[in-house]
């Protein structure tokens, strides 16, 4: 599967906040993910890493 892992930086590691991302979008509060069963996070972060390789995205609160 190509679906990426969202992972946001808290206390000094990477929490995992959604599995299986299809969509990321940027809205207004921040960035919105939808993964492949149509579960909905929205985010007030940015996006430092993206890492095809190990399907991972890192973000980090605003």
């Amino acid at each position: 599967m190509c679906d990426i892992n969202v992972f946001v930086i808290k206390n000094g590691g990477e929490e995992k906040v959604l599995e299986n991302v299809d969509l990321i979008e940027e809205v207004a509060d921040g960035m919105r993910l939808v993964n492949i069963f149509g579960e909905e996070r929205k985010l007030k972060a940015k996006m430092i890493r993206f890492d095809n390789s190990a399907k991972r995205m890192i973000f980090q609160p605003l």
